[in-house]
């Protein structure tokens, strides 16, 4: 089960509009659903499949009102994962190739060692799938960047950062404002 953390504000981190027209309901009505189902007894697992399973939310959606319900009821913060870590995050979108931005940030990337001060704890490793491309490492401090690299259409490309297992909402703030430098610095060097 998640850590229960009391006295947090609900941010929705998806508008009204988006919701209603991917579930067919709005944020009230679903935490009101999930409230006269019993909701806050189950863990985060139980919560999105009983919204898949029972209500045909696609996936994606049961995930993302599972989020919402936990934020509303006290048990994460936003920025805050399941098990009680927190995640940043932060993106922007490049003119090119999905192929030719991937290779520039392996080039831009080549001979560091650390990110905003903390070293790595291990080699960056590189994957690919048919539409995504990814670049991780591991830092000594337990958290895990992810960069994500994808084609948003043509002749423009996403690039995302997911930093997991950060420690509180500080670092949260301060690897935001570490990554959006560190994006613009690459998209100026392009």
């Amino acid at each position: 089960m998640c850590v229960i953390k009391q006295n947090t504000m609900a941010v929705k981190s998806t508008s009204e509009e988006a919701v209603m027209k991917a579930t067919g309901k709005v944020w009230d009505e679903w935490m009101a659903l999930l409230e006269q189902r019993g909701a806050a007894k189950l863990n985060h697992t139980q919560i999105a499949a009983l919204l898949h399973e029972e209500y045909n939310v696609p996936a994606w959606w049961a995930q993302t009102i599972t989020v919402e319900y936990e934020r509303m009821i006290g048990r994460r913060e936003v920025g805050q994962s399941c098990t009680g870590t927190y995640q940043a995050s932060a993106s922007k979108t490049l003119p090119g190739t999905m192929e030719a931005v991937y290779m520039a940030w392996q080039d831009h990337m080549k001979g560091k060692d650390s990110l905003n001060g903390v070293p790595y704890e291990q080699v960056p490793t590189t994957s690919e799938t048919e539409k995504w491309r990814y670049w991780r490492v591991a830092l000594v401090d337990g958290s895990k960047p992810v960069i994500t690299i994808t084609q948003k259409a043509e002749g423009k490309v996403h690039l995302a950062v997911n930093h997991d297992k950060l420690n509180d909402t500080d670092a949260v703030a301060a690897w935001k404002t570490y990554w959006k430098g560190c994006f613009k610095e690459f998209a100026d060097q392009m």
